[in-house]
């Protein structure tokens, strides 16, 4: 039997919109969105939600996930691809200056439940 994955992001501005999450379950299949289980969570209060997965199994795992502000249902990014709504991974990445590997952003999923915080943020310089 699979176990619960608690997740509390944190970054959440203001109230309203939708946590939209891609969870990935292989390398090979990593930010391909037709491969992705796709899960969403409200985002009813400000500062951090919490959403569930349930009946995972253990193994290696790993998400893209955004705040949909907006909900049109995409990542909002300007006109030179820089996101402009809160974005984040299942890890925090080395870089922002490109896409995380599945190395870099992979967790690991035991035969316990498990709660992992992710950060959401916007995109910026510095």
């Amino acid at each position: 039997m699979g176990r619960k994955l608690t997740l509390r992001f944190e970054g959440i501005e203001k109230t309203g919109g939708t946590v939209r999450l891609a969870l990935y379950g292989s390398r090979s299949d990593f930010m391909q969105e037709e491969k992705a289980v796709l899960y969403n969570f409200k985002a009813d209060s400000q500062g951090t939600v919490e959403g569930e997965i349930e009946d995972l199994p253990a193994g290696s795992y790993a998400f893209a996930v955004f705040l949909d502000e907006n909900n049109n249902k995409k990542l909002d990014k300007n006109l030179v691809g820089v996101p402009t709504e809160p974005y984040g991974f299942s890890k925090t990445p080395p870089s922002k200056w490109r896409l995380p590997t599945w190395e870099e952003v992979r967790v690991e999923l035991g035969n316990n439940d498990q709660t992992l915080l992710v950060k959401l943020k916007r995109w910026a310089l510095l």
